[in-house]
């Protein structure tokens, strides 16, 4: 019964349409992760020029902290969720003892001194194609449990 990112997007859309559309995205983030850059598609009989499109959703999702940075007009067999091969995750640390306040909620707080190098050099062994079944929640619709990480 929250807001969301998809609903935001079908009430533009029909706002701009006329029409009751189903938005499709890529992929789910989990609560307190921001998603940017999000592929998402829906149908509609209506034929705009994308950067009207574009303008038209923007205009209609204020004043939502929801921007859509591109349209495009994709073949009939486009899926977001299945036409979208990779993700990308930013996670942000930073060492400070005084308290967050731009940042509040989008980057970890570590008051103490980490040793970055060593880090990094850990986090190197993660790269690789490996079996995620053990993190997966009981309703998850992926294909399969093996997911591959490139950049670590």
């Amino acid at each position: 019964n929250a807001p969301t990112v998809q609903g935001a997007l079908e009430t533009a859309v029909k706002a701009i349409c006329g029409e009751d559309v189903r938005v499709h995205g890529a992929g789910r983030t989990d609560a307190g992760v921001h998603a940017r850059g999000q592929v998402a598609h829906c149908d509609i009989a209506k034929h705009f020029p994308p950067g009207r499109f574009r303008d038209g959703l923007n205009a209609h999702l204020r004043p939502n902290p929801i921007g859509v940075l591109a349209a495009d007009i994709v073949p009939d067999d486009f899926e977001a969720r299945f036409s979208a091969t990779k993700r990308h995750y930013l996670y942000r640390i930073t060492n400070t003892r005084a308290n967050l306040a731009l940042d509040i909620g989008r980057v970890w707080r570590v008051p103490r001194a980490l040793d970055a190098d060593a880090m990094h050099k850990a986090a190197q062994r993660l790269l690789g194609k490996h079996d995620f079944t053990t993190f997966r929640d009981t309703e998850c619709q992926a294909k399969s449990p093996e997911k591959t990480l490139d950049q670590l």
